[in-house]
């Protein structure tokens, strides 16, 4: 059974979960909503590729390591999941939401890998409470019945 078929027959019935989902995203405001997203993981994953070609706060073979296996895994994860939120998928979200959860948790429990001075900490802080506003209002448009 291909994933087309499988799509089209779930998202036929409003019971399962996945029919739900594909409900939600056709909603007006969530349809334009993960547009938005679209436009700010696509953003996201520049900046990932940028820093991949040296273009970031230091040089590639400069930095550490662990910027470096992150800039390659959310280079991709974020364009994955730009394409998927632009067609509006549940795949598509579902990438959104693995690359910030993942983030969220290497930002707070392993941060002394990442940030090496005060101004990057209030960067990463930055981007945490970005990403929890943009979550939040997410959960509010799956959520919300119109």
């Amino acid at each position: 059974m291909s994933l087309e078929s499988f799509e089209t027959k779930d998202s036929q019935s409003s019971n399962s979960l996945w029919g739900y989902w594909q409900q939600t995203f056709n909603r007006p405001w969530m349809g334009v909503y993960l547009r938005v997203l679209s436009i700010i993981v696509a953003y996201s994953a520049l900046v990932h590729g940028a820093n991949l070609a040296g273009f970031g706060e230091k040089h590639w073979s400069d930095m550490p390591l662990t910027w470096k296996v992150g800039d390659i895994v959310y280079a991709i994860v974020d364009t994955v999941a730009a394409i998927g939120l632009w067609k509006r998928t549940v795949w598509g979200v579902v990438c959104m939401l693995v690359g910030v959860l993942s983030q969220f948790i290497i930002y707070t429990v392993f941060i002394e890998y990442f940030a090496f001075t005060s101004q990057q900490r209030q960067t990463i802080n930055i981007l945490l409470v970005e990403e929890v506003v943009l979550l939040l209002v997410f959960l509010v448009l799956l959520i919300g019945k119109k």
